[in-house]
């Protein structure tokens, strides 16, 4: 049975255990160029979770997908400078920085954005991401949202067909070609 849970009602020993900053610092790979691989994003955003825009899928006690939330002003990361300069240095470090705060941005255009949503291959097909799309809506509701907005990567038939399923509607295409992704939006109760 699925159990999600808002990161931020988990126990604190739980919330620290570092295999759900691994599970939660996979995502953003797009950004590879600026942020590393999976063990780099994990050294430079792992310790700087907010937990209350995070959404985690349980299977007993082993998570297996999350899906991450930006609003008020807030997502899922504290951005710090300082890692990425003990990571790439001072020059390459400030580069990167700059660089993935400027990708950030564009984002906060959206009232509540689903900014990110991963589950496990292990876990796929199992109706673990629609529920993950489905207690995303739920909380966006709750907190007094009226929509949902996200944007799937072009190269993500399999994303898309998830959020179309789970009633969200495509925006229209973009002047701008980077980054390479489709708004897509869906209203709440």
């Amino acid at each position: 049975m699925v159990r999600i849970v808002l990161g931020s009602d988990l126990a604190p020993e739980r919330a620290a255990d570092p295999a759900l900053a691994q599970l939660l610092t996979q995502g953003r790979g797009s950004l590879a160029f600026l942020i590393g691989n999976p063990a780099c994003r994990y050294r430079l955003l792992g310790g700087a979770i907010h937990w209350d825009r995070v959404l985690l899928a349980f299977e007993g006690e082993q998570a297996l997908g999350f899906a991450a939330l930006k609003h008020d002003g807030r997502g899922p990361f504290a951005l710090h400078w300082r890692p990425f300069i003990r990571e790439f240095g001072l020059i390459s470090g400030w580069v990167r920085f700059a660089g993935f705060c400027l990708s950030e941005l564009r984002e906060w255009r959206y009232p509540f954005l689903l900014y990110g949503l991963r589950v496990s291959k292990a876990a796929r097909q199992q109706g673990m991401g629609a529920a993950l799309v489905q207690a995303c809506c739920t909380h966006a509701a709750k907190l007094g949202f009226t929509q949902v907005e996200l944007e799937v990567p072009l190269n993500n038939p399999r994303a898309k067909r998830l959020y179309l399923h789970n009633g969200f509607a495509l925006r229209r295409k973009r002047w701008v070609p980077f980054p390479p992704v489709r708004g897509m939006w869906r209203g709440v109760p």
